[in-house]
């Protein structure tokens, strides 16, 4: 069968590929707090080869009854090895010694984490997001964020969505809980049996799947402040806002099976929780610059529907509830305050926190303070960027 020709060249053409991959990573000079990944990516990487071999062995039977099953294991290769290239690679191929900023900030998480202690850390360059992968999350964040302090607290709401794979199935059971009080909140009191009542029901239905995204991005705001504290809602205000009206309201039609809520819900749902921890002044200034902002936009908030101030305790309750099935690593009052991060063993989180005070407090000359950090405590210098 010509199948079987093919079959086998695919086969020797991906163990090529491989074999190039191997050579490519292996004398690739890397941050030594990246060996963990590349570890488990050659691991990785040996597990498709020996596919390969075994693929191979088998179609040089000349077994005709063997070609589906091969048929099946080639496919599961192919879109395996493809992973492997074009996305797992990336992290391994284009390594800095700047990398290790992100590094430190993924390793330590996970390490504060039972389920992911052993989790190898790893990113490349884009927007701030995450592929939560059990076992091989892979991270990405922007090229001039990563040479920075500023905005490491990001990676905290990512390791929320990490927190929200392993934890999946109770998780999803206490969005669904939430879900079915949506759909609730938004019947009509008296309802009608027309065309008009069929298409609310198509509105609510998709409102209510819609909130199984957002609330998992509400859910991971939640986490990163978690962690992180005011760093983290100060980093998160900064890098989100877009200065848009699109900030603040989108047209009906962009929300429904939108993968995020609108930004100034978030921030609110975030200033909500600094407060209710104690960081009035934080949460206010933030929030006046998002009142100040949406002024000069003249604009307002609209959510069509898609949330209504009467959900919000229940989103709450159900966010609390969510935080205490995934027990994330809580900051401390110390931490907050950014204390301790110029000790001997500095802390991640009084640092990102310090970090916040400083470039606050002494803007024009956060610049070289960053600088020393960045040599003293991560080895790096402006032209350390090979």
């Amino acid at each position: 069968m010509k199948i079987r020709e093919t079959l086998q060249r695919r086969n020797h053409d991906v163990k090529e590929d491989l074999e190039q991959i191997v050579a490519l990573v292996s004398r690739s000079p890397i941050p030594f707090e990246l060996e963990p990944y590349r570890n488990a990516f050659l691991a990785r990487t040996q597990q498709l080869s020996n596919t390969c071999r075994e693929n191979l062995a088998l179609l040089s039977t000349r077994e005709d009854s063997l070609l589906a099953d091969v048929l099946s294991e080639t496919s599961t290769l192919v879109q395996y090895a493809r992973l492997l290239k074009f996305r797992y690679l990336r992290g391994l191929y284009r390594a800095t010694d700047w990398d290790r900023v992100c590094l430190r900030t993924i390793t330590w998480l996970h390490r504060e984490h039972e389920q992911t202690k052993d989790y190898p850390a790893v990113f490349a360059d884009d927007d701030v997001s995450v592929v939560p992968s059990k076992g091989l999350p892979f991270y990405f964040f922007p090229c001039v964020e990563q040479r920075g302090l500023r905005f490491q607290p990001l990676l905290f709401h990512e390791f929320g969505h990490l927190l929200y794979k392993c934890h999946e199935l109770e998780l999803d059971a206490l969005v669904g809980d939430f879900q079915q009080f949506v759909e609730s909140a938004l019947l009509p009191v008296s309802q009608r049996n027309d065309q008009y009542a069929q298409e609310q029901a198509r509105v609510r239905q998709s409102i209510v799947e819609t909130w199984y995204k957002w609330i998992q991005e509400f859910f991971c705001d939640a986490v990163g402040f978690e962690i992180g504290g005011p760093c983290f809602l100060y980093a998160f205000s900064e890098y989100i806002a877009k200065f848009q009206s699109a900030d603040y309201s989108r047209q009906a039609p962009d929300l429904h099976g939108s993968s995020h809520p609108v930004s100034w819900l978030r921030i609110k749902l975030l200033m909500g929780r600094a407060q209710s921890k104690g960081f009035e002044t934080q949460a206010s200034w933030v929030g006046e610059r998002w009142n100040d902002t949406a002024t000069l936009l003249n604009v307002g908030e609209d959510h069509h529907g898609f949330y209504l101030s009467s959900l919000n305790d229940r989103l709450t309750r159900t966010l609390d509830d969510m935080l205490v099935e995934v027990a994330p690593r809580q900051f401390t009052e110390g931490e907050a305050a950014g204390l301790g991060w110029d000790t001997a063993s500095p802390n991640l989180v009084s640092l990102l926190n310090y970090v916040w005070i400083r470039y606050f407090s002494e803007a024009s000359t956060f610049g070289g303070w960053e600088s020393d950090v960045l040599r003293q405590r991560y080895n790096l210098t402006p032209s350390s960027g090979t």
